[in-house]
């Protein structure tokens, strides 16, 4: 994992737009105040939550929990920024041990609102998990700012929703596979429009490139790694991909914990799969 950092050291700036001398109506721009980059360009009606805000609340967050503030992160420039607050709870799953910190993010791009999620490591393997929690997100609108200090109240949410990702994984542990639905799972990381490359998920075994090729036997390795220590069970499988997206995927930009991005698109796409199979 890259260098992160102790905390966020800069600001957004929101700025009019002008074309031909002129201000443009309805928009603005965002800017980071230290090196001038532009994060977004939105409707004026867009209220963004800025670092200072963000920097309260994981502030709070942390007296509320008690949980030691580990790091801070960015993604994609600062479009959006992350801070990691680790569990001091010990939680295992089929008797192995996990380390797992609560999430909260932000983004100044409109992608996202303002977000709370889980990211754990596997202690055996260090393989990484991270899921964003659809009821602890609050977007961007003009009553935003009261909805976030609403998040500080739902620290118990947070808990039943990090047990309940947990007692899915153990029930995966119960779920046996075999080889078919190990490659089911390959194809559908691997195939169609959204895969890695693109419109060759279409063509036979024979007709596939060498890239992709190395990928598909790169993630099997990993899967067969991992059912071998953890048996042949969608626990087993998950935790393939997880081991694939962490130690083996070369990301365009790593984020603590595969929080963002491809690593954490491919992580989420399989525990989906391995969710139906329970």
């Amino acid at each position: 994992m890259k260098p992160t950092q102790s905390t966020l050291s800069w600001e957004i700036e929101q700025r009019p737009i002008y074309s031909n001398n002129s201000k443009l109506t309805g928009y603005k721009a965002i800017f980071r105040n230290d090196n001038d980059k532009l994060l977004n360009v939105a409707k004026t009606s867009y209220t963004p939550t800025n670092n200072q805000r963000f920097l309260e609340v994981v502030e709070k967050m942390h007296e509320i929990t008690g949980f030691p503030i580990q790091t801070y992160d960015e993604f994609e420039g600062g479009k959006k920024v992350l801070a990691f607050l680790e569990c001091t709870e010990p939680i295992k799953v089929c008797g192995y041990d996990f380390k797992d910190y609560m999430i909260i993010g932000n983004s100044h791009d409109s992608s996202t609102g303002f977000f709370m999620g889980n990211s754990s490591k596997m202690i055996r393997c260090s393989n990484r998990f991270s899921k964003i929690f659809r009821q602890l997100q609050v977007h961007h609108t003009k009553n935003h700012d009261v909805k976030i200090d609403g998040l500080l109240r739902y620290f118990e949410t947070y808990m039943h929703e990090r047990k309940e990702l947990y007692i899915k994984m153990a029930r995966m542990h119960t779920a046996k596979i075999d080889s078919s639905i190990k490659k089911a799972l390959v194809e559908r990381l691997t195939s169609g429009r959204r895969s890695a490359m693109n419109e060759e998920g279409k063509l036979g075994i024979a007709e596939l490139s060498p890239r992709k090729r190395n990928l598909i036997e790169n993630i099997n390795t990993s899967i067969e790694r991992e059912c071998f220590d953890l048996g042949d069970t969608a626990f087993g499988l998950l935790q393939g991909i997880t081991h694939h997206t962490t130690h083996i995927r070369k990301n365009k930009e790593e984020v603590f914990g595969n929080v963002l991005g491809g690593a954490a698109r491919i992580n989420e796409e399989a525990f989906r799969f391995c969710e139906a199979l329970i």
